[in-house]
């Protein structure tokens, strides 16, 4: 019978070398240089942790933990009868066989420790030659040590055939420190659960339309172009545009609206959010790592792997503590070597290594931050960074734009007043073209009222020509006329107005005073010398803003709202909140406001929009961006509300006030503990498996700890740029007057 030659290949799983003749292809069609594995024991093994990332190292630990607390077990069993005694007598005498029964038992303990030292030993001692080789004296290099002297001293006892064994207390130490690391796999594991739950909503598989039908094709093959069918009940592979049909589409994970929102022909989805009732056709506008999920994702997996000060100073801490604990180590050694034996020195050594491992220290910051940034984003809200979410629990006060935070981004023309009757339709058609190049709500509010109130009847104008914007004060922009040159357009606030040389008269100054009186936003459209015409509006309040203040107030910070409405706005809205209000700021005095609460109160947060107030964001301790929707990259906020759901802020701030209370918490138990537990066991009081046992519990304890912010919050409980404040054209830039007899040109529409 010929021999059988070994497999080149190692086994997948333990690399032991494999004979050709223990494997064999599969016959499903798997490629002859697949994976080999050298018995049923390792394929099983491997298929327990063909998982990835820190799933697949929670089942990996797992998996060795088992097998070694079977040998263990049986190590502790031999052990005990070892040196029982009833097990050697026979009628009340030792029996003559005891020295060959000891010298079996002494082996057979032996024997069974091996896996253990195998399976968790060789791990640890792979990773404390790594550290040293960095030069850095880790935990796993303190640990091997000990466990590999107490190794070493009973394997010398058993080939002595005399002398104390330790294989119980290297197995008990093993199994416990390979547990901490279980649950401390399994704890990252969970606290990243909600990253995972995000990452596996998109479908594995898509329909592509193609010029041959539809195709069934894997999502990754999806790319920006491609036409796909979404079927009622699924959910869009990638960011898209609607080409046919329509339906009411889920959009609350990203948005966190609860309202389903309709959707037609050129509507924009997002991908990972939920087809409701339509069988729609969409071309695919952004795949991949550029999806909109994809990118939250992505911000989500930055914010867990940044550093907060709490880590930091961790990290500093832990720079000094391996030496002082090895140092403290080798004195317990020596001294109880000296006072007493080789046994007790080495004891000690081995428990002062367990009990000042810094498992729990390690756990303390980051399982926390985890935990809150996952329970962050399951309810639409983003933190950059860990960092972020330790100065959100530190704020003392908090400042709100208005137009589009406190307010729903949307207002209603109330009335438009003109100089003459017969300028009326002119000065909403002029307005309507220079606010078509604005997204503000009161730009909006006129481009809106232009073309839907029917004031315009047939008549047409062509688009403003050379728009410019002025930050604070409004928009200009030329318009062609029959004869002479452009009429100079300005629409804005009174400011504006005056920079320019445009003069209001009698009857429109008492109509903007009446207006300002009463606090209702108001913009002016001026040409030709003079004002044209008074717009005047209602904005609304967005649902539940109230209470949203009164969480805020309860939750003690000093609260303000910065504005550039006028001053009369500015104190209608105080009045009406019962709020601090400082109106008619440009955006640069709103960053000195800002600048001022943090110098007189402490750190501030910003609650804005992240667009135009990106200056006030970025000057603040925490700049909160409200509705960031698909642009989650906003560099000015390091916080940011998918939605515009304003019960969101003082929910994050609870968040974060807890998050740091947890961390506090763990950081006083791991120091406290560590501390405590070196000085018992460099006096002789622990011993090693005790010690073991004790850096299990204290890692437990950090796990639950922490994972409990991924509870409810109480605040749960809480429901969930303007013309005037606007950019204009630098008032020095002048424009030219036009003639007085000039009449627009009248060639365009103006519809967005």
């Amino acid at each position: 019978m010929r021999p059988r030659r070994p497999d080149p290949r190692p086994c997948e799983y333990c690399q032991s070398p494999v004979p050709s003749g223990w494997w064999k292809p599969a016959r499903t069609g798997r490629p002859a240089d697949g994976p080999v594995f050298c018995c049923l024991g390792c394929r099983m093994a491997a298929a327990i942790i063909e998982e990835h990332g820190e799933a697949g190292a929670a089942r990996s630990i797992l998996t060795r933990l088992g097998l070694s607390i079977f040998s263990s077990m049986n190590v502790m069993a031999f052990t005990m009868a070892l040196w029982t005694t009833d097990v050697y007598e026979a009628g009340g005498q030792a029996s003559p066989l005891m020295p060959a029964m000891q010298g079996l038992l002494r082996h057979v303990v032996l024997l069974f420790s091996l896996p253990v030292l195998y399976l968790l030993g060789l791990p640890l001692a792979s990773n404390a030659w790594e550290s040293l080789r960095r030069g850095v004296v880790s935990t796993d290099a303190l640990l091997a040590l000990g466990v590999g002297a107490a190794f070493a001293t009973s394997v010398a006892s058993v080939l002595r055939g005399e002398g104390p064994i330790y294989f119980e207390v290297g197995c008990v130490i093993l199994v416990m420190t390979a547990l901490g690391r279980w649950l401390e796999a399994a704890g990252r594991l969970k606290a990243s659960s909600a990253l995972d739950a995000l990452s596996k909503l998109l479908p594995a598989t898509v329909r592509r339309i193609s010029d041959g039908g539809e195709e069934s094709i894997p999502i990754a093959l999806v790319a920006p172009g491609d036409r796909l069918r979404i079927l009622p009940g699924e959910r869009f592979p990638a960011d898209g545009r609607v080409i046919t049909n329509a339906a009411l589409v889920d959009e609350q994970l990203l948005t966190g609206e609860s309202r389903p929102a309709f959707k037609d022909r050129g509507s924009t989805v997002l991908g990972g959010t939920l087809d409701l009732d339509g069988d729609l056709v969409v071309e695919v506008t952004a795949a991949g790592a550029e999806a909109t999920l994809a990118r939250v994702v992505e911000l989500v997996r930055q914010a867990r792997m940044s550093k907060g000060r709490y880590q930091r100073l961790v990290d500093r801490i832990s720079a000094w503590f391996f030496p002082v604990v090895g140092g403290i180590a080798l004195l317990s050694f020596l001294a109880h070597w000296y006072l007493g034996s080789l046994e007790q020195g080495l004891m000690a050594a081995l428990a002062v290594s367990l009990i000042a491992c810094p498992c729990a220290l390690g756990l303390a910051t980051p399982l926390a931050v985890w935990s809150a940034i996952g329970q962050a984003a399951r309810h639409q809200v983003l933190f950059r960074s860990g960092e972020a979410l330790e100065r959100l629990a530190d704020i003392r006060a908090i400042r709100f734009d208005k137009t589009g935070t406190l307010t729903s981004g949307t207002a209603a023309m109330e009335r438009l007043d003109a100089e003459e009757p017969e300028e009326a339709r002119l000065s909403l058609a002029r307005a309507a073209a220079l606010a078509r190049s604005s997204s503000h709500a009161l730009s909006t509010a006129i481009v809106e009222h232009a073309r839907n109130a029917g004031h315009l009847g047939s008549e047409r104008i062509p688009a403003a020509e050379a728009v410019r914007v002025i930050p604070g004060l409004g928009i200009v922009g030329d318009f062609p006329c029959e004869a002479g040159p452009p009429a100079s357009v300005a629409l804005g606030s009174m400011r504006l107005m005056e920079s320019r040389g445009l003069r209001i008269g009698t009857r429109l100054a008492g109509m903007l005073e009446d207006a300002t009186g009463r606090g209702l936003p108001v913009t002016l459209v001026g040409w030709g010398g003079g004002v044209r015409g008074v717009f005047v509006f209602e904005e609304e309040w967005r649902e539940g803003f109230d209470r949203t203040l009164d969480a805020l107030r309860h939750a003690g910070l000093d609260i303000a709202i910065l504005t550039g409405d006028h001053p009369a706005r500015g104190r209608a809205i105080a009045s009406e909140l019962g709020v601090a209000v400082e109106a008619g700021l440009l955006p640069e005095q709103k960053v000195d406001a800002v600048r001022r609460a943090r110098r007189d109160l402490g750190a501030v947060a910003m609650v804005g929009d992240g667009v135009n107030d990106a200056p006030a964001l970025a000057a603040s301790d925490v700049g909160i961006a409200m509705g960031c929707g698909t642009d989650v990259s906003r560099d000015s906020a390091s916080v940011c509300l998918l939605g515009n759901d304003l019960a969101r802020i003082p929910w994050s701030l609870e968040l974060a006030r807890r998050t740091v209370s947890v961390i506090k918490r763990n950081l006083f138990w791991a120091f406290g503990y560590n501390v405590l537990g070196v000085v018992a066991a460099a006096m002789g009081w622990l011993n090693p498996a005790i010690a073991a046992l004790l850096m299990v519990a204290s890692s437990g304890m950090v796990i639950g700890n922490s994972l409990r912010l991924r509870g409810p919050l109480a605040a749960e409980a809480i429901p969930s740029a303007a013309l005037d404040d606007a950019s204009a054209p630098d008032p020095g830039g002048g424009g030219r007057e036009p003639s007085e007899d000039c009449r627009p040109l009248l060639v365009g529409g103006i519809g967005r």
